[in-house]
């Protein structure tokens, strides 16, 4: 099944299922039989497909047509994929549901089922209540490997069809247009099933929606011996399932609405925090556990934060410092070494299925390109390697070749599965866009190429996926001694690498392509302009900036519903669903990082106006924000269980809400000086201070907040004077570094050879060796209302040229001391803290 980590069920609700009841005893098959097959012939099958209004009928045939239609004009798909096997003599399918009427792209790959499937809403609710059934509801998303399987094996399945359309309500869920629903059942599910979580989930439940059963994948065999025990004992055992219901429930509620007693946020919580998440590190391969890994960008980011401050005079001791680092490098050098990273055309996949990150799970989500982008180009800072820069950008340039949209947005995902031939109905198989065998890689390159793409990645005769080689590099001492070997230095083995890897890139292409997951998910697109900002910024690659921008004005655009709202997701030029918390905090930073990227104030303007919607509209009483608007109440009729407070707060492949409003705050609060965001942000933490404090593992991003808050963000950019100054440290030259300041008139600081009596401007580089000299830019004779003679001040834009000592390599940390004043005040004295980019970020 497809796992995911974001879920952890805390010890007294795990003591609680004890005393929990699981109606539907299920016997597992001895051996897993193969599922039921279409017969050769074409000949509709029985499986109780009902008669459908007249009115309705019509649609399906005018929607079927109209998809018939616009898959015979792809010029690229020799025959179209209905992802269904049930087709006529025509070619054409047998079965057309409701769900052909959606707009969301895993919606419609059921559309042709054999099984008579509903969206969720009160059209499902209406007619289980009618017909008093009970609700099967199906979870998924379009990018799901095992989705795909459970959907080839069970819902194509004759015996599986006729037991849903005959004693089920059958209802289908894409967590991607719909992820409050989605993080609402799989509570139920990890209640359920000793905490796991993930994706096919099968939720059965009331007619009302509370759900009283879950399971995840199973194979056609386990599946219909489920559906017909659950339908036995809704018949049988009614009274019983309803007080499951109560009771499971109530026990999402209880999870989803965690509360603790106030507790004090300091330091000593940051350092105990790097202790407990550092001791779940995997001293061999790096990563968190010893199982399937998953990238856990969040925890990456905290700890190195954490890392970047202990040089500063942090809490850690100079061994705890080292072993972190070692831990981190450690990491991620074997993420982006192994077979997560796809060393062929860049991009992230989800999840390793090994422990040594060598065999992943093929999908590519975009908030994954986001966020480990984020990571890596944070790590070029703290950790001072350019390799980690490289990755950054390999990964943003994959976003934008591969999950840009025509229309200027970013598509949600890439499947992990796709065919392994052009000709019609050729079988697909999860990873095998991405795998090679040497003998495709001698069809694409000259023999002495051949081999030293095979040796340089690992791909091998026997393989490591069913007799195909994922992709990995070996360490760099590994590397260096193929370069002698082959009688090369290893910059001329790295640049001989990256011209073979584009030409396995470009015969990659002419393979069947995994298919994409159109649906354009507002927070993570916010995710990726936020990372393209960033990244163009500091990499100085404008093509970044660019991107972020066409997506942030497509949104505007493009994504808002009737009522100028903004809407949750878009495709086939629909909007879909109302912006959760996620969704305008994740756009509101993207917006603040392209201010950042460009000084446009417009972008600040409108991350302004997001934060004002997040303070009027999600806002608890408890403390912190819902997960949707507060006024979005619902009614039985379309779903009670959404009823069920959430205030997302836990760390999971993305960022937790009330984690990305913390953050959206203070960035405001630093560039604006407006006290009412510190004030707010200030109040967020001391809502879940208490349980942050209980189990500070779960909560990185609220503490990543707590350590901006407290010790100051890990950037090369700060702003002071209510953001009327603005400092940036950027890389000029191998062995030099520029410093700009930028005031705001009539904001000023002075100048390095400061007027008597005066605090000057001035620099610190740590470590002191790395740097040579500093040349600080001279300052402007102003004559001030208040004082009797011209102060020597610098206004405008200034720059300081720092020397470096290209000797010693390794991050560098620059302390500016900085006392901002006006025509009319001088505020107090402050210490700001850059950290230097590393030189040259050129792809290997």
């Amino acid at each position: 099944m497809h796992l995911q980590p974001e879920f952890l069920i805390n010890a007294f609700v795990r003591l609680m299922l004890a005393g929990m009841v699981l109606l539907v005893s299920i016997i597992v098959p001895a051996t897993n039989a193969a599922p039921a097959l279409a017969r050769e012939e074409i000949t509709r099958p029985d499986v109780d497909w009902p008669e459908f209004p007249a009115g309705l009928q019509k649609k399906l045939d005018q929607a079927r047509t109209a998809q018939a239609r616009q898959k015979g004009h792809e010029p690229e798909q020799k025959a179209p994929d209905w992802h269904t096997r049930w087709l006529n003599a025509a070619g054409l399918p047998m079965f057309t549901n409701r769900l052909i009427l959606s707009d969301s792209p895993y919606l419609l790959e059921h559309a042709h089922n054999p099984v008579n499937w509903y969206a969720y809403g009160p059209e499902a609710f209406a007619a289980a209540k009618a017909q008093n059934k009970p609700l099967f509801i199906s979870i998924g998303y379009a990018s799901c490997h095992w989705c795909h399987v459970m959907a080839r094996e069970s819902f194509e399945s004759v015996a599986v069809a006729r037991e849903l359309n005959r004693n089920f309500i059958a209802v289908k869920v894409d967590r991607q247009q719909q992820p409050g629903l989605d993080q609402r059942y799989q509570i139920a599910v990890a209640l359920v099933n000793q905490g796991q979580t993930g994706w096919p989930a099968s939720v059965f439940a009331l007619p009302d929606g509370r759900p009283f059963y879950t399971s995840l994948y199973q194979p056609e065999p386990l599946f219909l011996a489920t559906l017909k025990n659950v339908d036995q004992a809704w018949r049988d055992r009614r009274p019983e399932i309803g007080q499951n219901a109560v009771k499971l429930t109530a026990l999402m509620r209880r999870v989803l609405d965690q509360r603790a007693k106030a507790a004090a946020l300091n330091d000593t919580v940051l350092e105990q925090a790097v202790q407990a998440v550092t001791a779940q590190f995997d001293p061999f391969q790096g990563g968190f556990g010893d199982g399937a890994k998953f990238p856990q960008a969040t925890r990456l980011l905290f700890l190195l934060d954490q890392l970047a401050h202990a040089r500063g005079g942090g809490r850690l001791s100079a061994d705890q410092s080292r072993s972190l680092q070692a831990e981190l490098e450690l990491t991620l050098t074997h993420m982006a070494r192994g077979g997560l990273f796809d060393q062929i055309g860049g991009g992230f996949f989800r999840y390793s299925t090994t422990p040594d990150w060598q065999v992943p799970h093929f999908e590519k989500m975009a908030y994954d390109q986001a966020m480990l982008a984020q990571t890596y180009l944070k790590a070029g800072l703290v950790l001072g390697d350019a390799r980690d820069w490289q990755v950054a950008e390999r990964t943003l340039d994959f976003v934008i070749r591969e999950m840009s949209a025509a229309d200027g947005g970013f598509i949600a995902a890439l499947s992990a599965d796709s065919a392994v031939g052009h000709q019609a109905g050729a079988a697909k198989e999860e990873g095998y866009f991405y795998t090679w065998t040497p003998a495709q890689v001698a069809k694409v390159l000259p023999p002495d190429e051949a081999r030293l793409a095979e040796r340089y990645w690992s791909i091998t005769a026997s393989g490591t996926v069913e007799g195909r080689s994922v992709p990995h590099r070996g360490s760099a001492v590994a590397e260096a001694a193929l370069a002698r070997t082959e009688g090369m230095d290893v910059p001329e083995l790295t640049a001989k690498m990256v011209a073979i890897r584009t030409k396995l890139q470009a015969a990659r292409q002419s393979l069947p392509a995994p298919s994409r997951d159109e649906n354009r998910i507002l927070g993570w697109n916010g995710l990726l302009i936020e990372a393209l900002a960033d990244g163009g910024r500091l990499l100085g690659a404008p093509r970044f900036i660019d991107a972020a921008q066409k997506a942030a004005e497509f949104i505007q655009q493009n994504m808002r519903l009737p009522d100028g709202t903004l809407a949750h997701s878009y495709n086939r030029g629909a909007t879909s669903g109302q912006a959760d918390l996620a969704d305008h905090a994740n756009f509101a930073l993207g917006l603040v990082a392209l201010y950042d990227a460009t000084g446009q104030k417009h972008w600040l303007a409108e991350a302004k106006a997001q934060a004002r919607v997040i303070e009027r509209d999600f806002s608890s009483p408890n403390g912190g924000f819902y997960d949707h608007a507060a006024g979005q109440s619902r009614t039985d009729t379309e779903g009670g269980v959404l009823n069920l407070p959430l205030r997302p707060i836990d760390d999971g492949a993305e960022p937790a809400g009330n984690a990305q409003v913390l953050a959206l705050l203070l960035a405001l609060a630093e560039r604006t000086g407006d006290p009412a965001y510190r004030e707010t942000a200030d109040q967020v933490l001391a809502s879940f201070s208490g349980l942050i404090v209980r189990d500070p593992t779960a909560f990185t991003g609220l503490l990543t907040g707590l350590s901006d808050a407290r010790q100051g963000p890990v950037r090369a950019l700060v702003f002071t004077a209510n953001g009327k100054i603005r400092i940036e440290l950027t890389r000029s030259a191998p062995d030099a570094a520029d410093l700009r300041l930028q005031y705001t008139s009539p904001w000023h600081s002075n100048a390095h050879l400061a007027s008597p009596g005066l605090i000057p401007t001035a620099i610190l580089v740590e470590p002191a060796d790395r740097v040579r000299r500093i040349h600080y830019p001279p300052g402007r004779e102003v004559k001030l209302a208040f004082s009797s003679a011209p102060l020597n001040l610098y206004t405008g834009t200034v720059v300081a040229a720092i020397k470096l000592n290209p000797v010693v390599s390794g991050p560098v940390r620059i302390s500016v001391q900085i006392q901002a004043c006006s025509d009319r005040i001088c505020l107090a004295p402050e210490h700001l803290s850059l950290w230097l980019p590393p030189m040259g970020a050129a792809q290997g």
